[in-house]
């Protein structure tokens, strides 16, 4: 699973258009060192907010800037944000949901972009028309879009890569008001590598089949309830009694031509062509009717295929768009050392990014970046294909509906201009008039019988579509129980993992806390549903294993947790946590500053001893800085204080 994510570099301008920050981040371990008050702490808030995340509380500094910059490495694709800081003139808040622009890119090349390269704006909602920062910022990720009943963002992912000093030590994500358990175990779910989207469609689908099932129930309780006769409900009965009907106005007609016969003098009657003409026309406009119907549904039919086809190719092309990337990132390394005409020695070239053959510049990333830009306009496409798709199944299925009503109804019109034209006087005759009212009896019994007909078909529809539902949800509940053992397994693996990891640093704090020296993995608890994080001991009885510590301990324990997390995605392949954290303030709550450094000390060991080829990114922020450290390659940035601020040309 491949799900890294990396900041490159941050700019901020401030209201004037000057320079207000401007640092380059790297892989590994990045440390903004500086003493309180010198604007730590706004690096990080300005991160959060770039990277799509909800925030407001700027301090005064801040507020006097205009835009914030972030060039940033999503897997293999870099990508430069652009945000605005937008402040209400009358609410006087800043905008925390404005939207984000995108560039395909590096920040030096956003700045005067090439011919093929433009800025492109997503606003924070979704909506069927348009998607939003985050849904781009998810596909770059390879993350899957949550779409149960709660709709995750970019936001809610941040809120467990942001360790920030204004959260409360008993919130384990970063605090929100107003914030709701399904949202934390979502998300929780999703960066663990449980969340499967498989498993939302499937639990879509069964409470789609379900809710379907039971209005199928009622139409079928409510159909037999009104037609109590069994045999009112049964086709081939119905279409029997049809046939005998016919066959009776047969023989009426039968025995109506054999006594017109021996009237001499036969002609029509003026009203009897009345009728017939009437008939004729009204049988010529049923039949047009007809004719539209069945060329409406063969044009939707075939509607429906090309877009079958087209969906396929489109599904098609974002395969072979994923292989071009794969092959591209897979035969890059690749050494040309040999001219592939002459054979002679290639000469290096002096020029960076240059092709060993042809000398010309060459951009490795620019055909990574391209393939990744056309997968999401091509995976837009094929959600709105689809969704095109099922309301024109719906409208065939109304459609053929009602054509097998207008043939009905054709038919019968198409008989009564038959008997018309062999319907002849005179009609005094008493056994005449005798025949045609037992025909009249007859033809209203067979339009009685077509009402019946076509709701005992309906009926038999309906009794297919329920025996197809129950198999349906039967299919459904194995799967999803299929897929939730899966999960299960999976997610205590993980918690595994971090519990492993959380332990590790709590076993190497300073001796301040015997519970931390003495805790087993199996004693932390990480309970992301009700935002918590605590140790439990045997001798502390159920629903009552709440820990209680000094407020620095309180804070070390929140932060191991945090950490934790982030150091076992370094070895676990299934998370779905994107290899980056950053946090601001690693002192708080009063704790002392050798026992801060040493949290320094072994979490930056530990990187290094689980991922030492720096595919991660930890930043973060610190007034505690020791004299190694700071004279480190981890540093970014100069030791900010109150006189040289993080924040330059500040009014």
């Amino acid at each position: 699973m491949k799900n890294n994510l990396y900041l490159r570099r941050l700019v901020v301008y401030t209201n004037q258009g000057q320079t207000a920050y401007d640092e380059e981040f790297h892989t590994g371990v990045n440390i903004i060192c500086g003493d309180n008050s010198s604007g730590k702490s706004t690096i990080t808030h300005f991160i959060f907010f770039a990277l799509g995340g909800e925030f407001n509380d700027f301090v005064p500094e801040a507020r006097e800037c205009q835009v914030v910059f972030a060039e940033i490495q999503a897997n293999d694709t870099i990508v430069t944000i652009k945000r605005y800081i937008e402040i209400g003139e009358k609410s006087n808040r800043i905008n925390s949901r404005i939207a984000m622009h995108l560039f395909w890119g590096n920040y030096e090349e956003s700045l005067n972009p090439p011919t093929n390269k433009y800025w492109q704006k997503f606003q924070y909602n979704t909506t069927p028309e348009k998607r939003s920062f985050s849904n781009v910022l998810f596909e770059l990720l390879d993350l899957p879009e949550v779409k149960e009943e709660n709709n995750i963002t970019i936001h809610q992912i941040l809120r467990l890569l942001y360790i920030d000093q204004e959260s409360p030590t008993s919130s384990l994500f970063m605090f929100e008001e107003f914030d709701r358990q399904a949202t934390r175990d979502a998300v929780s779910d999703l960066l663990l590598g449980v969340y499967n989207q498989d498993l939302y469609t499937l639990k879509l689908e069964l409470y789609n089949s379900e809710k379907k099932l039971e209005e199928i129930k009622n139409e079928i309780r409510l159909t037999k309830r009104f037609f109590s006769d069994a045999f009112s409900l049964n086709k081939e009965h119905i279409i029997s009694q049809i046939g005998n009907k016919e066959i009776e106005i047969r023989n009426l007609n039968k025995e109506i031509l054999n006594i017109r016969s021996n009237i001499k003098k036969v002609e029509f009657s003026s009203t009897k062509q009345l009728e017939f003409q009437i008939l004729q026309k009204q049988t010529a406009e049923k039949r047009s009717i007809v004719i539209d119907l069945q060329n409406a549904i063969s044009s939707i039919k075939s509607e429906i295929i090309d877009s079958e086809f087209f969906i396929d190719a489109l599904n098609d092309k974002y395969r072979a768009l994923n292989n071009s990337v794969f092959t591209r990132e897979f035969l890059g390394g690749l050494p040309l050392d040999y001219c592939p005409e002459c054979l002679s020695k290639l000469k290096a070239s002096m020029v960076e990014n240059s092709c060993k053959l042809c000398k010309q510049n060459s951009d490795d990333n620019f055909g990574i970046i391209q393939a990744k830009r056309m997968q999401l306009e091509i995976k837009f496409q094929i959600d709105e294909s689809t969704l095109l798709q099922k309301i024109k199944a719906k409208n065939l299925i109304k459609l053929e509906v009602k054509l097998e009503k207008e043939i009905l109804a054709l038919d019968d019109l198409q008989k009564r201009v038959n008997d018309s034209i062999t319907d002849i006087r005179p009609f005094e005759l008493e056994q005449l008039d005798n025949l045609n009212f037992q025909k009249g009896l007859a033809e209203g019994e067979i339009l009685q019988f077509r009402t019946m007909l076509e709701q005992a078909s309906i009926y038999e529809k309906l009794l297919i579509e329920k025996s197809t539902l129950d198999q349906n949800i039967l299919t459904y509940k194995f799967k999803i129980s299929t897929i939730q053992n899966k999960q299960r397994k999976i997610k205590n693996d993980t918690i595994n993992q971090v519990q492993i990891e959380g332990v590790y640093l709590l076993n190497n704090d300073f001796d301040r806390q015997k519970e931390f020296t003495n805790a087993e993995p199996k004693d932390l608890i990480i309970d992301f549903a009700n935002n918590l994080v605590y140790l439990k001991t045997d001798n502390i009885e159920k629903f009552k294993q709440y820990q209680k510590f000094s407020a620095s301990s309180n804070f070390y324990l929140k932060i191991s947790a945090r950490f934790a997390l982030f150091l076992a995605s370094l070895t676990k392949e299934s998370m779905r946590f994107p290899r980056f954290i950053f946090a601001d303030n690693m002192e708080d709550k009063g704790i002392e500053k050798e026992r801060a450094q040493n949290l320094q000390n072994i979490l930056i060991k530990r990187i290094q001893e689980l991922d030492p080829n720096n595919q991660h990114q930890l930043i973060y922020t610190t007034s505690y800085i020791t004299e190694e450290l700071l004279k480190s390659k981890y540093i970014v940035g100069e030791y900010y204080t109150q006189d040289n601020p993080s924040l330059k040309h500040i009014n």
